[in-house]
């Protein structure tokens, strides 16, 4: 496949490909706001063992034949397309991509595809943890360099209500696993709710602190079309540190995230004084400290739907072109939505102005 790179003509023009194919440095791919995308966060099924509450909807979802997800070679050939043109890390989501057959041969033939700027493709992985107590080590051995684990409460009766049927102890049986084999740190996810776990945050936070994990909090987000939402519940990054602070007698500063940031919207602050001094804490709050001027990231579902934005319907048909056998339908496909990424998500505090598709299909 032809390597690109993309031209602005003007602010708000459709990108336009350019370049002769490269061997040795990767080329840049520019959105039509310039931002450099250099992530990719791949989903691997848009089936779930866990049904959490702010993800997925509380009725049958219409999934589709299995046929209509990507074969493994099918994610391999687009990791491999878009590595040549400057992404560098590729994160494996669901869904619970743990439940795709074939995941640790997967990771292996991802984490060997060679950059062209020297080195290899970055693979991490995003997970309920379900499944991590056997899939840990051989995820590691495969090549799997980043795991964040999804941890909403520490309280197994609550745990389960909104996982609907999750186990808690094997949840943290796998983080403990992880841990053992390597990853580090591990990143445990919690989405903060308003009313539900917000006296958890600090049990949360030194919970991964003294394993030497880092936790992160999340901003509920009006996915589903705002189904899932409720705005009493939303508990906003701001809230977050200021609880910490308060319950744990702490002071938190901005921190680079160094050794722990990734690719990803999270930004960190780092704990000053106390028993858990240098410790650093991570926040997502799309709702509330927008982060979109500095997006990175194409997002590919298991059907093999490119995304542009997580909060944003729109699509380009890669599966399609993948098919086609014809590297330029392909191309079109990416360049298509790059050109219509938007500056800015849709989400507003009242819950409205959110896609409606559903977290569990996209992954976040």
């Amino acid at each position: 496949m032809t390597l690109f790179q993309v031209r602005l003509p003007a602010r708000g023009a459709t990108p336009e490909f350019c370049g002769e194919p490269r061997s040795a440095a990767p080329v840049a791919l520019l959105d039509r706001a310039q931002r450099r995308v250099e992530y990719m966060r791949v989903s691997l099924t848009d089936r779930c063992n866990f049904r959490c509450t702010y993800c997925m909807p509380d009725r049958p979802l219409d999934y589709g034949p299995r046929a209509a997800l990507l074969s493994l070679e099918e994610v391999v050939e687009a990791c491999t397309m878009f590595s040549r043109w400057g992404v560098r890390r590729v994160r494996l989501t669901g869904g619970e991509p743990t439940l795709r057959q074939g995941l640790v041969e997967l990771v292996m033939r991802l984490a060997g595809v060679a950059l062209p700027g020297g080195g290899t493709l970055e693979v991490v992985m995003t997970t309920n943890g379900e499944r991590l107590s056997e899939l840990a080590a051989p995820l590691h051995a495969a090549g799997l360099r980043g795991l964040t684990v999804s941890l909403d409460s520490l309280d197994a009766d609550r745990f389960q209500k909104i996982t609907r049927r999750g186990s808690l102890d094997r949840v943290l049986a796998g983080i403990e696993a992880a841990a053992a084999v390597g990853f580090a740190p591990v990143k445990l996810n919690t989405v903060a709710i308003g009313g539900f776990n917000d006296d958890e945050v600090a049990r949360l936070a030194t919970f991964a602190w003294e394993r030497g994990h880092v936790p992160r909090f999340i901003e509920i987000m009006p996915m589903a079309s705002g189904e899932l939402f409720v705005p009493g519940q939303l508990m906003s990054a701001a809230q977050v540190r200021g609880k910490l602070a308060a319950e744990l007698g702490i002071e938190l500063v901005p921190d680079d995230g160094e050794g722990v940031r990734g690719s990803g919207p999270a930004r960190y602050h780092r704990v000053v004084g106390g028993p858990y001094d240098g410790a650093r804490v991570g926040t997502i709050a799309a709702m509330t400290e927008n982060f979109c001027s500095s997006c990175n990231r194409l997002r590919l579902s298991a059907t093999g739907q490119l995304h542009g934005c997580l909060a944003r319907d729109d699509t380009g048909d890669l599966r399609a072109a993948l098919r086609s056998g014809s590297p330029g339908r392909a191309e079109a496909v990416v360049r298509t939505v790059l050109g219509t990424k938007r500056d800015e998500h849709g989400f507003n505090i009242d819950g409205s102005g959110g896609p409606a598709k559903a977290m569990v299909t996209i992954g976040g």
